[in-house]
């Protein structure tokens, strides 16, 4: 990266950080129950969701305003945030009329929610713990969204369990450090997609943009990896994603995006938890081990 170029990334990563007036709308919530419901059918529907939810082992995911109540969740509306800052920044379109799209570790099934209402012709709603999909269930039942599917699968199982390559976009919010393989499910979104569409990832990191590493998160809230900026680009690139961008928008997560922009296998194969038809290195391998501190700058 030249330094004008660097320092137009460090402005425009800056710009984005939460606080004041500079962080976006929020995206709104568009489905409500019917007006028409009576007391007593609200209250039944309250109580199967509170049902459903005690079920979680943390309960209800993500804050839903249902009309005529709100049900809050432990992830609270920080997907309707993440979703206007995609938003704001263009990196997903408002009309995504006849999209297919992949929502991994969809929980309540927020954003699955709200693709299927800007027009997705279908969502796969990933998630490998079967009480988080009885939620995105019941939401698509209650608001009647039949273009939503919920999958329970982990993201190593999805190569066997869906259509490689026929997938417009995909979303990653709050899964990669959860993953102790975050190559492997960078690997997997990449396959998933079509030469062209894009992976939308929000999640955990640090922002240093010039060194490649992931700190150990010891799976507090969750979290086993801690990458920094750089290290998520890096993996990005690594597992045959190009056009990647990556920014800070809080003082301790990152957004970022990629595109599949070829079929071509990636380079190194050996020692990944995946299926190849061969496992000879497609370039020579750096023999200069201070690669593994610093990130090569582009254009050096």
């Amino acid at each position: 990266m030249t330094g004008s170029g660097r320092a137009g990334f460090l402005r425009r990563r800056k710009a984005m950080e939460m606080g004041g007036s500079q962080e976006p709308k929020a995206a709104e919530w568009p489905f409500k129950l019917p007006e028409s419901m009576s007391p007593e059918e609200v209250e039944a529907v309250r109580r199967r969701v509170e049902e459903v939810s005690a079920r979680a082992q943390y309960g209800w995911g993500h804050t839903t305003d249902f009309g005529a109540f709100t049900k809050a969740g432990v992830l609270e509306d920080n997907y309707l945030n993440i979703a206007g800052y995609w938003d704001a920044l263009g990196w997903w379109p408002g009309d995504m009329s006849g999209l297919k799209a992949v929502d991994i570790g969809c929980f309540t099934g927020g954003l699955s929610l709200l693709m299927a209402h800007r027009g997705a012709a279908e969502v796969v709603a990933v998630d490998e713990i079967p009480e988080h999909l009885e939620q995105c269930s019941l939401m698509c039942e209650l608001f009647d969204v039949g273009s939503v599917r919920p999958l329970k699968a982990s993201v190593y199982e999805l190569p066997e369990l869906v259509e490689k390559g026929s997938f417009d976009l995909v979303v990653l919010s709050g899964v990669l450090y959860h993953l102790s393989d975050m190559l492997v499910g960078l690997l997997v979104v990449r396959d998933l997609l079509k030469v062209g569409g894009q992976v939308l990832i929000e999640g955990t990191a640090v922002g240093d943009d010039e060194h490649s590493y992931a700190n150990f998160g010891r799976f507090a809230l969750g979290v086993w990896w801690q990458p920094s900026t750089g290290c998520v680009k890096d993996m990005c690139e690594f597992m045959g994603l190009s056009e990647v961008e990556v920014r800070m928008y809080r003082p301790d997560r990152c957004l970022a995006r990629a595109r599949k922009t070829s079929e071509e296998e990636i380079p190194f194969r050996r020692g990944l938890n995946y299926k190849f038809g061969d496992l000879w290195d497609a370039r020579p391998r750096t023999m200069d081990g201070n690669e593994m501190a610093v990130r090569p700058r582009e254009g050096e």
